[in-house]
């Protein structure tokens, strides 16, 4: 017998060399989901993962169902991509837009939302085999034996007779053959063909916003168009397809100007909102006005309270 040999410690990450992400093989093998992206069934099996933390956390609702935590700047580390793409494989596995593998809750008030990783199954019935042949019974000498020729001459119709009575007992078996069923999947909903434009969905990009710079308590401060125009914005910026964008007259690149805008929160509106009310210039393009304003805010947000501070107790 070889002798057993000890490896090493584990050191560091080395831990999780041997830990791996399990996806369902239907979800590779069967054409119903020959739609949903590689990365998206990547992102299904990490949900799945997360499912050992609920259990352990008595993370359930009333219901007893089962959810999970997973923030999208965890689905980006994780994953290695940007939020937008999390956003887009998130909306790809959802109940309302997608495939309908996960749903999501969200909870408002800066907690993060709920997922709920949903089970599937084909429940297809295997194709019945057809029904052998019938023996097809050509007939032969015993045929003829048992229908003499009552003339010296052969005749056409003493042949034909028989030979009717064997078609007359072939069996007709197709009435019997059953075609392939397949039913639907139970708790997903039918697919709509793939949308042709597959660019950020602007309804999550748009909750995305309203989460990061606290909407409803800047609607409960401030007036209402307000708030919702700055939002609106912020959302026509970040779902942009266009290759650069103008900001305070000069062309920059539209992904710049996204990265910067994803670090807006409550403050930089505020600051926005405040340096409007005090502006008393014409504004003849109020969109460029606020693009540039919201753009340059988290870098001259803090010299401007500086300023007014000086100017209070100077």
């Amino acid at each position: 017998m070889p002798e057993v040999i000890l490896s090493n410690y584990f050191y560091g990450d080395e831990a999780e060399e041997f830990i791996y992400f399990k996806i369902p093989r239907l979800l590779i093998t069967d054409q119903k989901f020959k739609h949903v992206s590689t990365d998206a069934k990547l992102l299904y099996g990490m949900l799945l993962d997360r499912m050992g933390l609920s259990v352990k956390n008595n993370w359930c609702d009333d219901s007893g169902r089962v959810y999970i935590y997973y923030t999208l700047d965890e689905i980006c580390e994780d994953m290695c991509c940007g939020r937008d793409k999390a956003m887009k494989l998130l909306a790809e596995l959802d109940k309302g837009k997608g495939i309908g593998l996960i749903e999501r809750v969200r909870q408002g008030q800066g907690r993060p939302t709920k997922i709920y990783v949903k089970r599937f199954t084909t429940r297809a019935t295997p194709p019945k085999s057809a029904p052998p042949p019938p023996d097809i019974f050509l007939p032969g000498s015993e045929v003829e034996k048992n229908h003499p020729q009552t003339s010296e001459k052969s005749t056409s119709r003493g042949r034909k007779k028989p030979r009717q009575g064997v078609d007359f007992s072939d069996p007709n078996h197709t009435e019997g053959t059953q075609t392939d069923f397949n039913q639907p999947y139970p708790s997903i909903p039918p697919q709509r063909p793939p949308a042709a434009d597959m660019g950020t969905d602007r309804y999550e990009q748009r909750e995305e916003v309203k989460e990061n710079i606290g909407f409803d308590n800047l609607q409960r401060a401030h007036p209402y168009d307000d708030v919702e125009s700055l939002l609106e914005l912020m959302v026509d910026v970040l779902c942009s397809t266009a290759p650069t964008m103008r900001i305070g007259g000069e062309a920059l690149p539209t992904e710049v100007v996204k990265q910067r805008f994803r670090t807006l929160d409550s403050t930089h509106i505020e600051y926005v909102m405040e340096a409007m009310s005090q502006t008393t210039t014409k504004i003849n393009n109020i969109r460029a006005y606020l693009l540039t304003a919201l753009y340059n805010a988290p870098v001259t947000m803090g010299p401007y309270y500086s300023a007014a501070v000086r100017h209070d107790f100077g």
